[in-house]
C-alpha cells in the first residue's frame, strides 16, 4: 500500500474544504487543513479535517475487509412525509442499494440510532452518491454477520468511550474504523499503518483542488465544477509525519489553472475549531498544474 506516485484524486465543488468554512471576525475564511496521529496498542488513529466520507470512501475500501458496516448516521437529505429521519434501510433503498438491514434501536445511547447496514464496500460509493451525513460510522467485517454479532457490536459502538481510548480493539476482528461530523470532521483507527500517510495525501491534494475550483470560478457559477489533481507522493506524506504527529495547514497562493502553494506548520497538539492558526508556517508544499507534480520547501 505504499504508493510512492501518489495517484489522482477527484475533487469537485461539495469538497468539505470549499463547502464548509470557518467563521471570524474578518468573515468565513476557507476551512484549513488538521491532521493529528498517534499509535497505541498496534491501533493507528487519525483526527484530521476537512473530509467527508464520500471523498475517502475509496481510499478506506484498499484498505478494509470486504463488507462495511455502516450505523449512527444523521443527515438532513432524508425525510419522510412528516419530516422525520428516514431509517437507514429505506436510505439504501433509495439509492437502489441492496444491503443486510438490522434494527438497533435498541442499542441507541448517544446517536439516534435505527438501522445498522451491512454491504460490500465496492456498493458505499453509489449508497452515498448525492447526499450527506452530518453524523455516521462505518466499519470494516469480513462477511456477513449474525443477529448476536450485530447485537455485540452495536452495543460496543455506542457504549464506547469516545476519545477515552481507541474503539478498535472493543471490534472484534474489525481493522478499520471511521468516524464522520458535519461532512468535514474525521476520526479514524487502522491496523494499518500505511493508512495515516495516505490519508494526509489524500487531504493535501483534496485542499489544493478545493482551492483550484474556488480560484476558477469564486461565484460558484458551475455548480458541476470537478478537477481531477496529482495526490502528492506517499513518501512526502510520511516524512512530513515522521517530523511531527500533528499538523496544520492553509492555502498561501493560489492561481486558476497555474499552481497551489500550501502553508503547513507542525503543532503540539491537534487543532480546534476555536485555535488560531499559527502566524509562521515554515513548510511549504506547491501543486503545479501544469507539470501535474508537487515540490516541498521544508525549513
Amino acid at each position: 500500500m505504499n504508493d510512492q506516485t501518489g495517484g489522482t484524486v477527484r475533487v469537485d465543488r461539495s469538497a468539505a474544504f470549499r463547502a464548509n468554512g470557518v467563521w471570524s471576525r474578518e468573515g468565513t475564511l476557507p476551512f484549513p487543513l488538521s491532521f493529528h496521529a498517534t499509535s497505541t496498542g498496534g491501533v493507528h488513529c487519525v483526527d484530521a479535517t476537512a473530509a467527508s466520507i464520500s471523498e475517502l470512501v475509496d481510499l478506506l475500501a484498499a484498505f478494509a475487509r470486504g463488507q462495511a458496516v455502516v450505523l449512527n448516521v444523521g443527515t438532513n437529505d432524508w425525510r419522510d412525509g412528516d419530516d422525520e429521519d428516514l431509517p437507514l434501510g429505506r436510505i439504501a433503498g433509495e439509492q437502489g442499494v441492496t444491503a443486510e438491514v438490522h434494527d438497533i434501536r435498541w442499542a441507541a445511547s448517544r446517536y439516534r440510532s435505527d438501522d445498522l447496514l451491512v454491504m460490500p464496500w465496492s456498493r458505499m460509493p453509489r449508497f452515498l452518491d448525492g447526499w450527506y451525513p452530518y453524523d455516521i460510522e462505518v466499519l470494516d467485517v469480513a462477511g456477513p454477520l449474525t443477529s448476536a454479532e450485530v447485537e455485540e457490536l452495536a452495543l460496543a459502538v455506542n457504549t464506547h468511550d469516545v476519545g477515552k481510548a481507541p474503539i478498535l480493539p472493543a471490534l472484534t476482528g474489525a481493522g478499520l474504523w471511521f468516524s464522520g461530523h458535519d461532512d468535514c470532521y474525521l476520526s479514524l483507527e487502522a491496523t494499518s499503518a500505511d493508512l495515516p500517510p495516505l490519508l494526509l495525501a489524500r487531504l493535501l491534494a483534496c485542499q489544493a483542488g478545493a482551492a483550484l475550483i474556488e480560484a476558477a470560478d469564486p461565484e460558484g457559477t458551475e455548480a458541476d465544477a470537478v478537477l481531477t489533481v496529482p495526490q502528492p507522493p506517499t513518501a512526502l506524506a510520511a516524512e512530513l509525519l515522521r517530523i511531527g504527529g500533528s499538523w496544520v495547514g492553509k492555502v498561501a497562493h493560489v492561481q486558476a489553472g497555474g499552481c497551489v502553494e500550501l502553508a503547513l506548520a507542525a503543532t503540539d497538539t491537534r487543532w480546534r475549531l476555536a485555535d488560531r492558526l499559527p502566524d509562521l508556517m515554515p513548510y511549504g508544499l506547491t501543486l503545479d498544474v501544469v507539470n501535474g507534480s508537487w515540490s516541498q520547501h521544508l525549513p
